[in-house]
């Protein structure tokens, strides 16, 4: 028996295959297998409409009704073709027409017309039938007038009950439903719920998407990522065959990988960052300095919210992530989200073994907001804090920048008055949290004129 593997991390040369499953499969069987191709961009009302390729058909078709409810339903159908032919009025527009029409083809060709409904016949009966559908505005409307992703649920429904039907018949060897960018048209709560909805079915389904959303709920042994490398090849693997993950580290991604951080699956570069505060001012920094976008550029900031970098960077190497990826971090590694109550202690990861073909390490000297106070960053600061309502910190920096910008300043006098204004800085974004005080520095980035010496290296790197 031919059967597809639910579980892609399964090797097939490690099986043992017995005689049974080793011989020759029978003709028969594949024509029984079943594969349903849904492309992303279709016409679901005009396959609705058509009787060869509509769902709604093959559903009814595969409900197997009896010969009896046939033919009660047929005798419905005749008597309403005979009460309509009946009528008076379609009478007098069928003579009308008829003598219309034996004036116009003239006697040699002349023909009787009339005006009736199609033959009484179960399939006339199946042809006609049509979904109509109701909410809190209309009821009974066709899906004409509904939107391309109500419909593109309510087609794969009809689908999936069909082959529900179908396995229950136990006439079929297998099914295989192959669906293209499930997202197409739906609101993002959609396709959570259609993944929800396809995974509880007992159809094995492969779907492509560049959808987060969908990522972000499907299990992480189920992901095959192709990624296009730089002599514009693809690599395809299956993100949990990689031998450098053990359970553990599979379980942190499958947790972290929500509809955010699941985007360093389809960014061409990556930048991974500790939290919110990185995440909100880099883009915005770069934005103001060169005047360009970081994703237009094919670079990702993704925040894992912590400094446990070596789970994610074990995705990025030969076979599996084929992409650059650039790990911005403090020199402390400490949690920005830590509190200073306790002397923590945390085993720091070895930055120098996170690096490989595809990963570098840029590290502050020290924290970020440290990192951040240069004379070309100050201005944004300096408006940040007065805007937070941080009266003193915003004249402390304000007469901070204006000695820095004294040529006549020595170095080791310059590094005191930045190290000062590195801890007022820090202080400042801890007192008001570190992602708020991101967030209104963000607005001020007009103001700056260069980026950190290590977070220039690391987007120089990916940008190579």
């Amino acid at each position: 028996m031919l059967r597809l593997l639910p579980n892609p991390t399964i090797d097939l040369t490690e099986i043992d295959w017995d005689d049974e499953i080793g011989e020759a499969v029978r003709f028969s069987d594949l024509q029984s297998y079943l594969v349903v191709s849904l492309p992303a961009l279709r016409d679901v009302e005009n396959e609705l409409r058509n009787f060869r390729t509509s769902p709604l058909v093959r559903l009814i078709e595969a409900c197997e009704i009896d010969q009896v409810e046939q033919d009660a339903l047929i005798a419905i159908l005749d008597t309403a073709n005979q009460q309509i032919e009946g009528s008076a009025a379609v009478a007098d527009i069928a003579n009308s027409i008829d003598a219309s029409f034996k004036d116009v083809s003239g006697p040699a060709f002349e023909m009787d017309a009339t005006l009736g409904l199609s033959a009484a016949t179960f399939q006339a009966i199946v042809r006609n039938l049509k979904i109509l559908l109701s909410d809190l505005a209309m009821t009974s409307f066709e899906p004409g007038r509904n939107g391309l992703g109500m419909n593109n649920i309510l087609y794969i429904a009809i689908l999936m009950e069909y082959l529900e039907r179908r396995r229950a018949r136990g006439n079929s060897a297998g099914q295989l439903v192959l669906v293209e960018e499930p997202e197409a048209h739906l609101h993002p709560q959609l396709q959570a719920s259609l993944l929800v909805a396809l995974r509880s079915k007992d159809v094995q389904t492969l779907l492509t998407s560049h959808s987060t959303q969908i990522t972000s709920l499907a299990p992480f042994n189920t992901l095959i990522s192709l990624t296009k490398r730089a002599d514009a090849s693809v690599v395809s693997c299956t993100l949990a065959a990689n031998d450098q993950l053990d359970a553990n580290a599979i379980a942190d991604l499958e947790r972290y990988l929500d509809s955010t951080k699941s985007d360093l699956l389809f960014a061409r570069k990556v930048m991974l960052v500790e939290g919110a505060a990185e995440l909100f001012l880099l883009p915005a920094l770069y934005e103001a300095v060169h005047g360009g976008n970081l994703e237009r550029e094919g670079i990702s900031v993704v925040a894992i919210h912590g400094v446990h970098f070596d789970v994610f960077t074990r995705l990025f190497r030969t076979g599996n992530l084929e992409k650059k990826c650039a790990v911005v971090t403090d020199a402390d590694l400490r949690p920005s989200d830590a509190s200073d109550e306790f002397d923590l202690v945390v085993e720091k990861p070895n930055l120098a073994a996170l690096q490989g073909e595809f990963v570098r390490v840029f590290a502050g000297a020290t924290t970020f907001e440290r990192e951040l106070v240069t004379v070309e960053t100050l201005p944004m600061l300096i408006e940040a804090c007065r805007q937070l309502g941080a009266p003193q910190i915003t004249v402390q920096l304000e007469t901070g920048l204006a000695s820095l910008q004294n040529d006549n300043l020595g170095p080791e006098i310059e590094s005191q008055v930045i190290e000062e204004l590195g801890t007022s800085v820090l202080n400042t974004a801890k007192r008001f949290g570190k992602g708020r005080f991101a967030q209104v520095a963000a607005r001020h980035a007009h103001l700056c004129s260069g980026l950190p010496s290590y977070i220039q290296q690391a987007i120089d790197w990916l940008q190579e």
